[in-house]
């Protein structure tokens, strides 16, 4: 009995490809939502202007992306998932005021475990706090890029800041140079300020 290589070879192709489907994990996002961010099996996705994140069975709403009708008006500004964790920026428009509040999201739990003001606090009453990037690790590391400013001040000021699960949170860099280039791979943060790349482990 002879066995044809050209039947074999596609044999074994096909049995790799089932088997990689087979480890694919299945999407959570509903019929009809568009998926904005993948981790894993964590997804994040919208519909009307709102927000999700889903792991499993677990749907977790994450706030508007449009603004709520009331007021000051609330909208989620940035996001980014892990394979288990999800963090948003929030923003409360106010009258000459802008507050911005970070947020770590268990998606296990659906529920929030730490929250955190943008930056340190600006006192000037007329002050405008938001964040320039976030990233959330697998682990519950929480980082982002914070900005303050407010009428009459010379500049805004710019901070880079970092929480560990259920941690305090760290102040690592205060500058009025912008920073960027916000990555964090596990418990390694790194960024850039005028040209110069950080790094820092936490």
């Amino acid at each position: 009995m002879h066995h044809h290589p050209i039947a074999a070879v596609t044999a074994v192709a096909l049995v790799a490809l089932a088997g990689a489907a087979d480890a694919a994990p299945a999407s959570c996002v509903p019929s009809g939502f568009r998926t904005l961010r993948a981790s894993g099996a964590a997804r994040m996705y919208s519909r009307a202007g709102e927000l999700y994140a889903c792991l499993g069975a677990r749907r977790t709403p994450l706030g508007s992306l449009r603004g709520t009708a009331t007021f000051p008006a609330r909208r989620v500004a940035l996001y980014a998932l892990s394979s288990r964790y999800a963090a948003t920026d929030t923003l409360d428009n106010g009258v000459d005021t802008l507050a911005s509040t970070v947020s770590l999201i268990d998606l296990r739990a659906g529920a929030t475990i730490s929250t955190a003001p943008a930056t340190t606090p600006e006192r000037a009453a007329e002050s405008f706090v938001t964040a320039t990037a976030i990233a959330v690790s697998a682990t519950g590391t929480l980082a982002w890029i914070g900005e303050r400013s407010a009428i009459g001040a010379a500049g805004p000021v710019y901070e880079v800041h970092a929480r560990l699960l259920a941690g305090r949170d760290r102040l690592l860099q205060s500058a009025a140079v912008k920073p960027g280039a916000l990555q964090l791979h596990g418990n390694t943060l790194r960024w850039t300020t005028a040209g110069r790349q950080h790094s820092t482990s936490l």
